[in-house]
């Protein structure tokens, strides 16, 4: 599957533009996102995850006429690495959170069994944009009821945040309340 992918930011001015593509092997995306939250800044990230939705590699830019910041991380055999310095603080991370898209919401409702506890706790590495700070955080992700037309919601905590994220039939994120929501599938339509 490839797919372009979009979301409107709904708190501040911003957008994303992400190009997904997955099969058997593992998933690809190269995103680009512009936004205006506290100055004009410009995120290029290319993501990738083995064919279990568990995160790999991600290489990622941010940009503003003041300043240009660059991040690699990867994680490889339980080892994790950010700008080529190993980080025994992030062991036990499987998935990753950038806080400024909701694309790697998508990794864990992917990569976790839903057939049994409808609720997961996690680590995940957490990246800050546009500091390009990496942390551990815990998360937890509850598929929720009421599920229709293929599509899913679940519960996303980390800390006292809370919020309710409904997503399309690939587990892709359609509305995350008061933050992003998902533009018109435009390729889709044009298939």
């Amino acid at each position: 599957m490839a797919a372009d992918l979009g979301w409107t930011a709904v708190q501040w001015p911003g957008m994303e533009h992400v190009i997904v593509s997955d099969d058997a092997s593992g998933m690809t995306a190269a995103s680009h996102v512009v936004l205006a939250e506290t100055s004009l800044v410009t995120v290029a990230y290319r993501l990738t995850c083995d064919g279990g939705w568990r995160f790999r590699s991600l290489t990622m830019s941010v940009a503003s006429a003041g300043d240009e910041r660059t991040l690699t991380l990867a994680s490889e055999h339980g080892g994790w690495h950010a700008n080529g310095t190993r980080r025994p603080d992030l062991a036990g991370c499987i998935d990753i959170d950038i806080n400024c898209t909701p694309l790697t919401n998508t990794l864990p409702v992917r990569r976790l069994d839903w057939s049994g506890p409808a609720t997961h706790d996690i680590d995940v590495a957490y990246v800050t944009v546009p500091e390009l700070d990496v942390r551990k955080v815990r998360q937890r992700y509850t598929r929720l009821e009421g599920n229709r037309d293929g599509r899913g919601s679940f519960c996303y905590e980390s800390g006292s945040f809370r919020r309710d994220l409904s997503v399309d039939d690939r587990g892709f994120v359609l509305d995350y309340p008061g933050f992003w929501r998902r533009l018109a599938d435009v390729a889709e339509a044009v298939r």
